[in-house]
């Protein structure tokens, strides 16, 4: 006969715990569960954390169109809009400075004709040049640089050129020829015309020319400049820069040249140079608006994201990968000098030779967040005509179809691993909460069918206690 304290007359207490005993082990399994999850997609999607936006975040702008460029390589840090196509206004003035310093004579003896002076508004810049009014050419390239005369750009057009439709040619075929394939000029000094539009991205490639000569520095970087008296001209003109980025006491670090412009229809346009332990970067804005100074408060944003973020690596050429065909062995004869944040390492750069031999350079798509990812193209030279061998002609003609058929299943692997991961884990995390849910309901039903086993601690005394197993009744 049972005692007044035997736990099996307790079948409340006994439900109660049987119930809790069930949950504990619930609990266990669920936990096992949710464990295997995080393991099975830390696992499997290793990328995920890598591919998300690093510390780095490019600055908001006010201007419509920007670019970052490093000065010596032409590649390319950062842009907003920069291939969308706008007015440059006086920005304009770089080219016809470029041709100026290409085809002119800083010595030659300038007219100004009616058609230079004729053509320029009195309502716009322009440093009051008369009919037959004699000045040298380099007088007329600094008006044109520090004032932004419109009428001194004229001047100079038409002295190189013969008139501003023959000049305006020139600049388009100036433009062609260093890449800037999406500028189209009417005139010499951005006065504005629907015809006459450039981008963001061709106004960098074009300071970067004109960076080719020594004097464009002086011509684009100086504060103050004085004419002498001309023969129709008995004063001194006094031309004063407003590039405030290196022109006023508190100047933005580095700066040394740049050029600024403003039409109603192009807004508020701005170039600045920079230069900072050895990495020179040019900075264009165009269309800046909604704040005070927004051209200078943007360029100053973006130069401190490139200065702040990037730093300069040196890719040595014998890393460099070549290429060899039919026309010979081609490979890369300098260093590759190019500009990376921390988030980008060496290692997760991609290159790539197409058909033409260049080797292109791209960041991973990972970091088109905060960075443009074209980081280079270098042109390979030739280091060993092609080597003529007796193969036979099919094998010759089944060499390139396996070749191609071996990278189109390379790219299809690569294609539906992530896809295939993410299939297989999603199978396996169903299959184990499938198994949980199962076992649970098994454990439930049956166990108070057949019996459920837990064990309780009975005290004997204070000093003594043991543990029974205890079953419950069928």
């Amino acid at each position: 006969m049972r005692g007044k304290g035997d736990p099996l007359q307790e079948r409340p207490q006994r439900a109660v715990l049987c119930k809790w005993v069930y949950r504990e082990k619930d609990m266990r399994r669920w936990t096992a569960v949710f464990t295997a999850f995080l393991l099975l997609f830390g696992l499997s999607f290793p990328t995920a954390a890598q591919e998300g936006t690093p510390g780095i975040r490019p600055p908001s702008l006010y201007s419509d169109a920007a670019v970052l460029m490093d000065a010596d390589t032409g590649q390319v840090i950062y842009g907003k809009n920069k291939d969308t196509t706008m007015y440059p206004a006086s920005l304009t003035k770089v080219m016809t400075c470029l041709l100026a310093m290409e085809k002119g004579d800083p010595a030659d003896l300038v007219t100004a004709t009616a058609e230079a002076i004729d053509t320029v508004p009195r309502s716009t810049t322009h440093i009051a040049l008369t009919y037959g009014e004699q000045l040298i050419l380099e007088q007329l390239t600094y008006a044109m640089m520090v004032e932004s005369a419109n009428d001194a750009a004229n001047a100079v057009a038409i002295h190189l050129a013969g008139s501003i439709q023959a000049f305006a040619g020139w600049m388009n075929d100036k433009a062609k020829e260093i890449g800037a394939v999406n500028t189209h000029f009417t005139n010499a000094n951005g006065l504005p015309d629907p015809g006459h539009y450039t981008t963001a991205y061709d106004l960098g490639l074009i300071t970067k020319a004109a960076m080719e000569y020594p004097q464009f520095r002086q011509l684009a970087g100086t504060e103050y400049y004085e004419i002498p008296p001309t023969n129709l001209q008995p004063e001194t003109r006094k031309l004063n820069n407003r590039q405030y980025m290196f022109c006023l006491n508190d100047t933005y670090p580095g700066a040394f040249a740049g050029k600024t412009g403003w039409t109603e229809e192009a807004g508020k346009t701005l170039i600045t140079i920079a230069e900072r332990d050895g990495v020179t970067l040019i900075c264009v804005v165009l269309r800046a608006s909604g704040t005070v100074d927004a051209e200078f408060k943007d360029s100053t944003a973006l130069l401190d994201y490139g200065y702040d973020n990037f730093k300069r690596v040196t890719l040595p050429k014998e890393e460099l990968p070549g290429v060899q065909d039919s026309q010979g062995e081609f490979a890369a004869q300098t260093d590759a000098q190019i500009l990376l944040p921390d988030a980008v390492s060496r290692e997760d750069l991609k290159m790539d030779v197409d058909d033409a031999h260049i080797l292109r350079i791209t960041a991973p798509d990972s970091a088109k967040a905060f960075m443009d990812t074209n980081v280079a193209a270098i042109q390979l030279e030739k280091i060993m005509p092609a080597v003529e061998t007796s193969v036979p002609a099919e094998e010759e003609a089944q060499e390139p179809q396996w070749q191609e058929r071996l990278g189109q299943v390379a790219e299809w692997l690569k294609r539906i691993m992530w896809p295939a991961g993410a299939a297989v884990g999603a199978v396996f995390l169903l299959l184990m909460v499938l198994r949980a849910c199962l076992r649970a309901k098994y454990w439930r039903r049956n166990g108070r069918r057949k019996g459920a086993t837990y064990k309780k601690r009975v005290n004997v005394d204070e000093k003594h206690s043991y543990k029974i197993r205890v079953r419950m009744r069928k």
